[in-house]
C-alpha cells in the first residue's frame, strides 16, 4: 500500500477507483478477492485520505496492506497526522517534489534586442515570451525600462547601452510609445500582446 504525495506516473494497468463511489462491502472485496486470472491488480484512489469519507481508509489500511493486491492513494498534500497515521498502518508515504519551472524566456536577450534594434530577435523573444505565459504588462515595463536606461546611459556616455542605435529623440519617442500602447490597451483599443508586435515589427 502506498501514499503518494503529488504527481506520479502510475504503474502500466492500474486501475483508478472512485472513492466516493465505492462501498465498504467493495473496498473489502478488493483487497481480498483474488485477480480472476490469478495475478495481483493496482488501484489508486485520488483524494481518498482528505475526503469526507478519509476516516475509512484507516478502518481498511491493514487489509490494503496485507493484500496481495496494490493499492496507491493519491493526495495533492498530506497533513503530519494523516502522514502518521498511514505510516503507522503499513502505508508507504512517498512524496514527490514538485520542481519549480524555470522561467521560459531570456529577458536579457529581449532587452538586448530591443537594444541592437534587431526587429527579428525582438519580435522572436515577445512571441517566445507571452507563450511561455509572461503578461504582456511585465514584457512592456521590462522593455520600457530598457529604453529608459538607454536613455540614462545616453546621457552620462553617448556610446553605451545600446544607444549607439537610436538618436535621443527616438529613445524618447519609444518610451512614449510603450507608455502609449499599455494604456491603449486597457482602453479597448487592441490587446497590449498584439501591440507589443507591432511595435517590434515597426523598430
Amino acid at each position: 500500500m502506498y501514499v503518494v504525495v503529488g504527481k506520479k506516473k502510475r504503474p502500466v494497468g492500474a486501475e483508478e477507483i472512485k472513492w466516493e463511489s465505492i462501498s465498504l462491502d467493495e473496498l473489502g472485496s478488493l483487497a481480498s478477492t483474488d485477480a480472476l486470472f490469478g495475478g495481483t491488480r493496482t488501484f489508486v484512489f485520488v483524494g481518498a485520505l482528505n475526503s469526507e469519507r478519509g476516516e475509512e481508509f484507516f478502518k481498511f489500511a491493514k487489509e490494503f496492506a496485507d493484500s496481495s493486491h496494490t493499492f496507491i492513494f493519491e493526495e495533492e498534500k498530506l497533513l503530519k497526522r494523516e502522514t502518521d497515521l498511514a505510516t503507522r498502518a503499513g502505508a508507504k508515504i512517498e512524496k514527490i517534489e514538485t520542481v519549480k519551472k524555470e522561467r521560459g524566456f531570456d529577458p536579457h536577450g529581449l532587452t538586448a534586442a530591443l537594444g541592437n534594434r534587431d526587429k527579428k530577435k525582438l519580435w522572436l523573444g515577445l512571441t517566445e515570451a507571452l507563450r511561455e505565459g509572461e503578461k504582456p504588462e511585465a514584457v512592456a515595463g521590462l522593455l520600457h525600462w530598457k529604453v529608459r536606461d538607454m536613455l540614462a546611459r545616453e546621457a552620462g556616455n553617448p556610446a553605451v547601452g545600446g544607444a549607439r542605435k537610436y538618436t535621443k529623440d527616438e529613445m524618447k519617442n519609444l518610451s512614449r510609445e510603450i507608455v502609449s500602447i499599455y494604456h491603449d490597451s486597457h482602453r479597448g483599443v487592441g490587446s497590449l500582446d498584439l501591440l507589443l508586435e507591432r511595435l517590434a515589427l515597426k523598430l
